[in-house]
């Protein structure tokens, strides 16, 4: 496996078409598209706000990581908004996320609400989807791991109708998203994200249920929260628009430049921001369940979500190759070492007889 001369993706992967000079399409192509709108479009949409009968100007999913607090923040202090949030809980949520997210929204003077599916719904819709993937590892299984989270967006949405809040914010960056998966950013207008067609989309899931039993097992055992979660992956979804006519989604930043140094010196200095000192990547540890996501596409590409995320950011200039380099091999070490933990914790552990960890063993 060669890698990029560039970034960090190899050439092995779909889609990567190096050249003579070992540079991969993605790095050609300065993946992704990202260009922010800018502070003033994004003070521009509040404009008139005091008109509206709401609870608050804009409801913020919050996560506890640093991303969405940041975002929380500034709406609260740069833009002087009337701000709530929720924190959407599951069986995979980190306490210290739940804490942070908390102690945000209680020194910002935030108030906020607590949403989860009933039960242990999220749990067992993960647990289902992680089986078959074992059983018949294929990328549409691991997607369908995390399609409880996407109720993240209907519970949240929700809220905004019952509150009359008339914007529901979300922090993800297009810095996040992989070139080599169905999900794409595209850097359009309006900043919204390439994703396959539902006739292709549902093939896909015909398909698996055919080839693997244990897919169709899953499927048929949370059909509510697997039909909710793939109408709802996104919160500008046509599902969502239809169900929700009253909510507008806001992409904090597409607006804002994502920038993680601004970020962290902002949230550690002013909300108390703070992660446990054996987690060295503030990227995506909120959340047992990603570490199974890097493990999964690790051992079918031979590539993760990482390797991805910080390939953009070389790109974009936030980290030289080395800087990526050096943390590539250190998540690759945390993965590998976080499964069992993860197992233990989701009381699984007798799963860790099917799971491989020498995938994670890759030159970088």
């Amino acid at each position: 496996m060669r890698r990029c001369k560039l970034c960090l993706m190899p050439d092995q992967l779909p889609g990567s078409d190096f050249d003579a000079d070992s540079v991969c399409a993605w790095c050609r192509d300065a993946y992704p598209p990202y260009v922010t709108k800018g502070e003033q479009i994004l003070a521009h949409k509040f404009k008139g706000l005091a008109d509206h009968q709401g609870a608050a100007d804009c409801l913020v999913g919050l996560s506890g990581g640093k991303d969405s607090t940041y975002a929380l923040y500034r709406l609260v202090k740069h833009y002087h908004l009337k701000v709530e949030a929720f924190i959407y809980t599951h069986g995979g949520s980190k306490d210290f996320a739940i804490q942070n997210a908390k102690r945000s929204c209680e020194i910002l003077d935030v108030p906020y609400y607590l949403v989860s599916l009933p039960g242990d719904t999220h749990t067992q819709s993960f647990l289902h989807y992680f089986k078959a993937w074992l059983a018949h590892p294929d990328s549409t299984a691991a997607g369908m791991t995390c399609v409880a989270c996407k109720h993240l967006h209907i519970l949240g949405s929700q809220i905004a109708v019952r509150r009359r809040i008339p914007y529901v914010v979300w922090a993800s960056t297009p810095l996040e998203y992989s070139p080599f998966l169905a999900i794409k950013h595209q850097g359009d207008a309006s900043h919204q994200y390439k994703r396959e067609g539902m006739l292709h989309s549902g093939l896909q899931l015909a398909r698996e249920i055919v080839q693997s039993p244990r897919f169709a097992q899953g499927l048929l055992r949370v059909p509510r929260t697997s039909i909710l979660g793939c109408l709802a992956v996104f919160p500008n979804s046509a599902y969502l628009r239809f169900r929700y006519r009253s909510v507008s989604p806001l992409m904090f930043y597409s607006y804002e430049k994502w920038d993680p140094e601004l970020i962290l010196d902002t949230i550690t200095s002013n909300l108390d921001w703070k992660i446990p000192p054996e987690i060295k990547e503030d990227w995506h540890t909120d959340c047992v369940f990603n570490v199974f996501k890097e493990h999964m596409f690790q051992k079918m590409y031979g590539v993760s979500y990482t390797d991805s995320h910080l390939s953009n950011q070389i790109r974009h200039g936030y980290l030289s190759r080395e800087e990526a380099r050096i943390k590539l091999k250190e998540s690759k070490r945390f993965y590998a070492a976080s499964i069992l933990p993860a197992l233990q914790f989701l009381k699984s552990q007798a799963l860790m007889s099917q799971i491989d960890l020498s995938c994670f063993d890759v030159d970088i």
